[in-house]
Formats: C-alpha cells, structure tokens, sequence
C-alpha cells in the first residue's frame, strides 16, 4: 500500500487478462474510507486487499463506501465478500449497477443470443471458457446510482461524478476537484488507451447487420468516447489516477495523445479501404492491427470504427455468405 497523496492510497491486483494484467485499487481515507473498484473477488485478490489494508491499520471491516467506476467484472467483483465484513455500500452508475446487481442473468443473456455456429471451434471453447469465469463472479446490490455532476461526499473528499461512457456503457470518472485529481478508471489508461467497440454479443451476424445499418440509433461508441475525452480537457487537472497502469503527471498531454491515436487508427483503416476495393473484417482488423485474422477482440474495435464511418457517409458496409465486407464510398 503506498500513499500517493495525502489520504490517497493504492496498491495494484493481479488479473489473468493479457491487456490489463493489473488493477489499480485505491484507497482513500478519513472517517468514511472508500475503496475505488473492487476486483475479482477470487481468494487470492481479496487475502491481497485484507493484506494491503492492514499495513495502514484498516481492514475490510473499515470500509465505509465502495465505488465501481463501471461495470467490467474486476472493477465489482469484490464488492460483496466486502460487504460481507463490513457495512459498506456500492456506488455506481445507473447502468453499471443494472448490470453490477444482475450480472448473472447479464452473461447468460449474452451465452444464450450468441451466434455459436459462426465461430470456429477454437473461438467457441475460449466463449464457454470466458462465461463460466464470469458467472463465478458475486452479483452485489449497488445501494446508491449516480448520475453527471453528482457529488460523492466522504470526510476528506468532494468527488464529482463525470459521466463518461465509451469503454462502458456505464462508465463514471470521478474528479477531486481539491486536488485536481481525476479517478479516471478505464476510461484513461496510464499506458496506451483502452478498449473501445464491440464485444461477443455484436460479432455474428445476426447482430452486425443493425450496428452497420447507417440509420440504425445504435450510439456510436467511438464518437462517444472521444467526446468524453474532448470533455475532460475543460477540468482543472494536475493528475489522472487510472484503473490500470502508472499514474499520469501530464494530463492535457495525456487525453491529446489518446484522441490522436483513436483518430490515427482511423486514418489507417481509410487509408487500407482506400487501396483494396473490398476488404473483410477480418482481414482489415488483420492488417491494421497485425494480428491474426481470428483475434476476436480486435475485430469488435474495428466494428466499432467501422459504425463511426459509416454514420459520416465514409464507408460502406455488406454482408455477404456471413462475411461482413466494407468498402469506402467514393465522392
């Protein structure tokens, strides 16, 4: 456990995802302490948390309030083997906690609509790997919903909810508006940027088909998420404190650099429609990214710049034999 600033601690969890091997927790004191995101759950994670905590002289008992900053199961996985050892409460977005308190029935919604017989084999053994994981994960009652502007009070801390979908639907910021700190969760990451798209749900064609429709009023998640970023620049920032990765000295530099490389990509994927006339989605994830054609996770982030593109009148979009193909549209 290390105090980064007064009366705010972190100490980072273990996680088994190649791309955030590593939560950040933090820990912030006073009368009422609160622990920003949660977890896992697992044994392992939370004999860490008892542990870290107990080097400052607190225990799980101690916790007053819990804050999810969305709805990713190692952000709230823990919540409820806390609640267990102490009086806490849950605070969490209005759809995060639709999904925090319902998990469950969330993932067997998704196992159930699931367009099994167009994955390969392979892809569908890691998706009944990746719901059973997920259905061990405890559901927790959120006992107080949070919305834009909102103010978190505790003893030592006013913390501003700032609404910031992209990553998540449900996602929040929470700004310290004292220090000039940002809890920037997922939304900001201290290397790279994150995830933003479309995940097992959206990768069949039984789905893809209303994400590509130019009319549809699917949200654009792209757009979403570089106007929250867009958004965060008019606060008063000395530091972001990320759910993964090192601390952000730079802020303004920082939210720069992620609009310049969301955009960036996007000029790649242009510049790859531009040169072949028509190109799969695998095989334009496969080449943007370099990765190979069945990387799943991937092809959601180009589905989701793709439904940005085609909303600006830029791409074209076809479904043809199961394969989704996309063309640029020409003046």
């Amino acid at each position: 456990m290390k105090e980064i600033f007064k009366d705010i601690y972190v100490f980072t969890l273990k996680l088994p995802f190649p791309a955030t091997p590593e939560l950040n927790v933090y820990f912030l004191e006073g009368e009422e302490p609160a622990i920003i995101d949660t977890g896992l759950g697992d044994p392992w994670s939370m004999d860490v948390i008892a542990s870290e905590l107990g080097e400052i002289g607190r225990s799980l008992k101690d916790v007053s309030v819990i804050i999810n900053t969305h709805e990713h199961v190692e952000h709230f996985g823990g919540n409820q083997k806390i609640k267990n050892a102490s009086e806490a409460i849950v605070i969490a977005s209005h759809k995060a906690a639709a999904i925090i308190e319902n998990y469950h029935q969330h993932i067997l919604s998704i196992k159930n609509n699931l367009p099994y017989s167009e994955f390969e084999p392979k892809i569908r053994e890691m998706i009944d790997r990746y719901m059973d994981f997920n259905l061990l994960i405890d559901e927790s009652k959120v006992e107080r919903r949070v919305e834009e502007n909102e103010i978190i009070r505790l003893e030592k801390f006013n913390l501003r909810v700032i609404e910031s979908p992209g990553h998540a639907n449900g996602h929040i910021c929470l700004y310290d508006e004292d220090r000039k700190i940002l809890f920037s969760g997922d939304h900001i990451i201290g290397t790279g940027t994150t995830f933003v798209g479309y995940g097992w749900r959206e990768l069949g064609t039984l789905k893809i088909g209303e994400i590509l429709d130019a009319n549809n009023k699917i949200p654009d998640n792209i757009s979403i998420y570089l106007e929250s970023l867009e958004r965060l620049q008019k606060y008063d920032l000395k530091y972001i404190l990320p759910a993964h990765g090192p601390l952000i000295g730079e802020p303004y530099k920082k939210l720069k650099e992620d609009i310049e490389r969301k955009l960036k990509r996007e000029k790649i994927f242009l510049d790859i429609l531009e040169k072949r006339k028509c190109v799969s989605l695998e095989d334009l994830t496969a080449e943007s990214y370099n990765v190979d054609k069945s990387n799943y996770m991937l092809q959601g982030a180009t589905l989701g710049y793709m439904q940005r593109l085609i909303k600006q009148g830029k791409v074209t979009a076809h479904i043809k034999d199961s394969k989704v193909l996309f063309e640029i549209n020409t003046l």
